[in-house]
């Protein structure tokens, strides 16, 4: 409970400016009597002024204070301390100054000066510790009423009521209410309903805009939802199309290596047919040589002498042929070099080729390839019924055992053609034996000739075999050209074939449509740390909702 101590004034009213005169209050009542101005409404005042700040009516001017001209002084300063114990049982002083200057006019100027409210332990008088403020830092006005527990009205209109104005209840009604309102504090509650209406509109906005946004979220919620799910569609389609692509590739691999054994075959079958039509010229040749042998040599005539130089001739004869043909040879060499070149430039171009499938098969992965092929394959072995897309399983099944057909009878074809070479090289060596026997019988007739005329048409059939020989150069060079213009037209229809599929275009949609999905991807993403980030919102949103409840409850309550 809150109680007054000491009252200390100084220069106030009729009080002395010199010195202080302290009146203590004792409990339960304190009894003040006097004369007529002697002092004891100033008391009054002097407890008003100290807990409220206000001084008493009709005071303006510095009539509060000691007047200057009867204490013979320019200036005069009032001072009024008051000791009270707080309502939380605390000891506090309050101090206020005051000071009254006369000016030139002989008019009186008064000033307030710095107030202090101290707050003083048991030990203070003993020097214990003080916590002080003054007006400069809070307002002593406010905070000495909040520490007597009473209102600024009751001080002022009940406890220390001025004599002057302590007719107030018979004042008009609307004064008389205000008074009231002050003193009882009614408009305090006024204030109170007043802004818990407006709070209340405040919170039923904010609720009504909370709602909506709640609303919003939970559409942004499930589309965030839609969002996550065709995302995992999207995902699971991906591994399915790359499973597909892996199986695809797969299947082309096969096709490869089947077609790179067919193209060894083809190859070998090549090889064996150009022997045999070698082996046609050679025949052809030996026969053709036969009949010039037989139509151009006869029995030599003559005597030894002329036999000799003719064959010392004939030696000179064999080394110009020997040298001819060892230039023969070299030229033999040189387009030997040259047939390796262009086998290697071949085989460089046949690399190449496996180096634009490969590229073409990374290109067309994603745009099923496996149906591409299908398609190529089918228009080169004529396989209809499979160009249309997309090609279900069965049907690559299908298309893989039809193909499998295709390649058994093109294995079987191979095989007969294998047989029939056979057969012909089988006819061709038993002609040749038949030939070689011919020959012998030939050979034995000019036996009759001399030794040494059978040794020199040894050695001069020996080099016209060797010439002939020769001679299936330029043939065997006709067909490496052959081979080569093949090749090259070959490979133009593939450069075309390449050019025709457009792959770089469609390299270009594929990496828009990659560069389309990141993009969506990135955008589902950000959208997705949007949802992640608005749980704080919500969390706010629950206090909100529990805030507005407690409002409500508490609003029904008044």
């Amino acid at each position: 409970m809150a109680c007054l101590n000491k009252l200390a004034i100084r220069g106030i009213r009729s009080f002395d400016d010199k010195q202080i005169s302290v009146i203590e209050f004792f409990s339960p009542v304190t009894v003040i009597v006097g004369h007529n101005g002697s002092g004891k409404t100033t008391i009054i005042e002097c407890l008003k002024y100290a807990t409220t700040g206000d001084q008493p009516p009709n005071t303006r001017g510095g009539a509060f204070v000691h007047d200057p001209k009867m204490a013979n002084e320019k200036e005069v300063k009032a001072q009024v301390k008051l000791r009270f114990h707080a309502a939380n049982g605390t000891r506090m002083l309050a101090v206020r100054n005051l000071s009254v200057t006369v000016t030139k006019s002989s008019g009186l100027t008064m000033k307030t000066l710095e107030s202090i409210l101290a707050l003083a332990d048991g030990k203070t008088e003993k020097g214990g510790k003080r916590g002080v403020i003054s007006t400069k830092c809070a307002e002593m006005d406010a905070e000495i009423p909040q520490l007597l527990g009473v209102s600024k009205a009751v001080l002022e209109n009940v406890i220390f009521c001025h004599q002057e104005d302590s007719y107030w209840p018979l004042a008009e009604p609307s004064a008389l209410k205000k008074k009231f309102d002050d003193i009882f504090e009614a408009t305090k509650y006024t204030k109170a309903l007043v802004s818990i209406k407006n709070l209340r509109k405040d919170r039923l906005a904010e609720l009504k805009a909370e709602k909506e946004r709640l609303l919003s979220l939970s559409r942004e919620k499930a589309h965030s939802d839609k969002l996550r799910d065709r995302i995992n569609d999207l995902k699971s389609t991906i591994a399915s199309k790359e499973v597909e692509c892996e199986e695809s590739k797969h299947q082309y691999d096969a096709a490869v290596e089947s077609n790179r054994k067919f193209y060894e075959l083809y190859n070998k079958f090549r090889e064996m047919y150009v022997t045999v039509e070698k082996l046609e010229e050679n025949k052809s040749a030996t026969k053709a040589y036969l009949a010039e042998v037989k139509s151009k040599y006869q029995e030599l005539t003559g005597s030894l002498e002329e036999l000799e130089s003719r064959s010392d001739q004939f030696e000179e004869r064999i080394n110009l042929q020997k040298e001819n043909k060892r230039q023969e040879e070299r030229k033999m060499e040189d387009l030997d070099d040259e047939q390796n070149s262009q086998i290697a430039d071949q085989r460089a171009l046949i690399t190449q080729k496996g180096r634009l499938v490969a590229e073409a098969e990374e290109q067309h992965r994603r745009i099923q390839q496996r149906e591409q092929v299908i398609h190529e394959i089918g228009d080169v072995y004529g396989i209809k019924g499979f160009n249309y897309s997309p090609l279900e399983r069965d049907k690559v099944l299908e298309f893989l055992s039809r193909l499998g057909d295709v390649q058994r009878r093109q294995q079987a074809e191979y095989e007969k053609l294998q047989s029939d070479l056979k057969a012909k090289n089988d006819d061709y060596h038993a002609k040749l034996r038949a030939l070689d026997s011919e020959l012998e019988s030939r050979q034995s007739q000019k036996q009759r000739l001399r030794d040494q005329i059978v040794e020199r048409q040894d050695k001069i059939n020996k080099t016209e075999r060797t010439l002939e020989d020769m001679q299936t150069i330029p043939s065997s060079l006709r067909s490496l050209q052959a081979d080569i213009e093949d090749k090259k037209d070959r490979l133009q229809k593939l450069k075309s074939a390449i050019s025709s599929a457009k792959y770089d275009t469609r390299l270009a949609d594929i990496a828009n449509k990659g560069r389309m999905l990141e993009e969506e991807r990135d955008q589902l993403n950000v959208e997705l740390q949007a949802l992640t980030l608005q749980a704080e919102s919500r969390a706010r949103l629950e206090l909100k909702r529990g805030e507005v409840k407690s409002k409500v409850l508490s609003i029904n309550y008044f």
